[in-house]
């Protein structure tokens, strides 16, 4: 049965009244429940009519394609002139689609038939590969939009920002917790010392001098007194100083004053670290590689560890509670060290299998950044530091002020420390054959010291 168009405009009439109806009875004054179930029941109506108008102009354009896919397929059979060519000449204008059926009509034969009406147009999007930025007669460009182009929808995406900041600490040995440390009141403090640098032979040097002599009877006694010397700390300033705008206190996602604070305790205590190896006692602590008190021992060969050079460190060694510092750059010669030819027991690492010893010769062993780099003085030490003094007159402080800078809104922060540090001994302590000495600070010489 073919579907006329006065069916279709009769359904849309019956379809307008129902609508105009149930507006009629809910635009009253006074809306009654019926008025108002009637008004909700035409609407229904009116729906379930306009589904059935829209349903019958769908099968209309589906069965009208249908007749002309069956005209073109009866043309390949009977070639004739291309539809899109009737009463129009080539090289004129393409004519234009009298309905959406032609149109779909003309895409399937573009498609699948190879057959291409003059009035289709090929269109590439500007971002697409090989694409141009043209625009067709009655043709729009099409522009998909996408968040990594701002102007087509970028700027709509906010940009994430964590509210911590990551932050790699660093290798902090245990130095400070193994000394012994003197509180200070003042900035200076002297301590009281026996001076126990004796170089007789056949005489002890450990209580300052204080000697005894074998004697008869009623013998005549020699005199003896010890010899005493004094160590003087005083406290020396170590400061972090820096400054930073109100606005970006105010607006930082990260705490400022958190994160500053930090950082200042931080590297204070790394170059409290540093000064207390590597400190040259002017201006600053007097670091152990280069107190008096300390002994270097020659490396046999230069920028190297070998197993004799750790042999003698011990062999010059005297304290109670003895670790190694070594360079991280020394760790490749420990894990190789080996005994003498021959005897192989002397190894470092049993197995590979295994995980790398924390002790060396039984003492702990610690890679540490405070050591200088491999083939120098103090690449490896073995150190009791309960014999090194720190003088402490004052802990970390962290400051702030915005005063200071109050005319340009900065606001300034500070952070300092005052401390000082030394051995205990003020040179090595010689035994009572008059050569043979020995420090509870040992470092790993050059190779021609």
């Amino acid at each position: 049965m073919e579907i006329k168009g006065t069916q279709i405009n009769e359904l849309k009439g019956q379809a307008g009244k129902l609508y105009t109806d149930a507006a009629a009875l809910l635009t009253k004054e006074e809306v009654s429940a019926e008025d108002a179930e009637q008004a909700e029941n035409m609407r229904v109506e009116a729906d379930e009519i306009k589904a059935r108008i829209d349903q019958l102009i769908m099968i209309k354009a589906g069965s009208q394609g249908l007749a002309d896919i069956v005209d073109v397929q009866n043309e390949e059979r009977d070639p004739a002139p291309a539809p899109e060519n009737k009463g129009a000449p080539r090289d004129g204008p393409a004519p234009a689609f009298k309905s959406m059926a032609d149109l779909y009509t003309a895409v399937w034969l573009s498609t699948f038939r190879g057959r291409h009406h003059r009035a289709l147009k090929t269109f590439h999007d500007a971002e697409e590969p090989g694409g141009t930025k043209t625009k067709e007669s009655g043709w729009s460009e099409s522009k998909d939009l996408v968040e990594n182009v701002g102007a087509s929808g970028g700027f709509l995406v906010p940009t994430e920002q964590r509210s911590e900041l990551l932050q790699w600490t660093p290798e902090l040995t245990a130095i400070r917790e193994r000394c012994t440390v003197i509180p200070m009141r003042r900035r200076s403090v002297q301590i009281p010392t026996l001076d126990q640098t004796g170089t007789t032979a056949s005489q002890p040097h450990w209580w300052g001098g204080v000697l005894a002599k074998w004697t008869e009877e009623a013998g005549s006694k020699d005199e003896t007194e010890p010899t005493f010397r004094q160590i003087t700390l005083t406290a020396h300033k170590l400061v972090c100083y820096t400054e930073c705008s109100d606005e970006l206190l105010a607006d930082s996602a990260i705490s400022l004053e958190g994160f500053l604070g930090a950082a200042f305790n931080g590297v204070i205590s790394w170059y409290e670290n540093h000064a207390f190896v590597n400190g040259t006692g002017a201006g600053q602590p007097q670091g152990i590689i280069s107190a008096g008190a300390t002994i270097g021992v020659a490396r046999a060969g230069a920028n190297a560890i070998a197993i004799a050079d750790v042999i003698n460190m011990l062999e010059s060694f005297q304290g109670v509670s003895p670790m190694w510092l070594a360079s991280r750059q020394a760790l490749s010669n420990l894990m190789l060290l080996n005994g003498p030819t021959g005897n192989a027991s002397y190894v470092f690492m049993p197995s590979a299998r295994d995980a790398m010893p924390a002790n060396l010769f039984g003492h702990p062993l610690f890679f540490s950044e405070m050591c200088p780099a491999l083939g120098t003085k103090g690449d490896l030490i073995l150190v009791d530091w309960s014999k090194y003094l720190i003088g402490d007159r004052e802990q970390i402080t962290v400051d702030s002020s915005k005063h200071y800078k109050f005319q340009n809104d900065l606001t300034a922060w500070r952070a300092v420390k005052r401390v000082d540090g030394q051995p205990w001994l003020s040179a090595p302590l010689t035994y009572q054959d008059g050569s043979t000495q020995v420090s509870p600070f040992v470092v790993l010489d050059d190779a021609s010291s």
